[in-house]
C-alpha cells in the first residue's frame, strides 16, 4: 500500500458531501423519533442545564469526520459499492467501537449509551463506504 496512491484514490467531492450528509443522519439518529430521548437521558439523567460552545462542537464534529471520510475515500473509492460497505462496517465493529467502549467503560457510561453512540457511526461508515466504493 503506497501513501501516493491512497492520496491520489481520494475523491474530493464526495466526501465534502458525505461530510455534510454526516450531521442530517446525525440529526435524524438524535432526533425524538430514534435515540434523541435516549441519548438525552443517558448523557443527562439529572436534566441539568448544560452550556454548549456549539461553534467548536459542530466546527470540531464536521473536522474529525472529515478526516475519517478521506481516510474512507482513500481506501475504497472506486472498488464497489459492497467493498466498501464491508470496509465500513469493518471499520465501525473493529476500531470505532472497541475504541469507544474503552472510553466508555472508564467514563462510566452506559452499554445503552455506546450502543445509540456507536451505531450512528456504523450507519455513518456503512452509507459512507458503500458511495465512496461506487464512486
Amino acid at each position: 500500500m503506497d501513501l501516493s496512491n491512497l492520496i491520489s484514490n481520494i475523491h474530493w467531492l464526495p466526501v465534502v458531501v458525505l461530510t455534510l450528509f454526516s450531521f442530517v443522519i446525525g440529526f435524524i439518529w438524535h432526533s425524538k423519533f430514534l435515540f434523541g430521548n435516549s441519548w438525552k437521558q443517558e448523557n443527562n439523567p439529572n436534566d441539568i442545564p448544560i452550556k454548549i460552545n456549539a461553534p467548536l462542537i459542530f466546527g470540531g464534529t464536521a473536522l474529525v469526520h472529515f478526516i475519517a471520510i478521506v481516510g474512507l475515500s482513500a481506501i475504497v473509492s472506486g472498488k464497489g459499492g459492497v467493498y466498501g460497505l464491508i470496509a465500513g462496517i469493518l471499520i465501525s465493529l473493529v476500531w470505532v467501537l472497541p475504541a469507544m467502549g474503552g472510553t466508555y467503560l472508564f467514563a462510566n457510561r452506559s452499554l445503552k449509551l455506546l450502543a445509540i453512540d456507536a451505531g450512528m457511526y456504523l450507519v455513518l461508515f456503512s452509507l459512507s463506504g458503500t458511495v465512496l466504493g461506487i464512486w
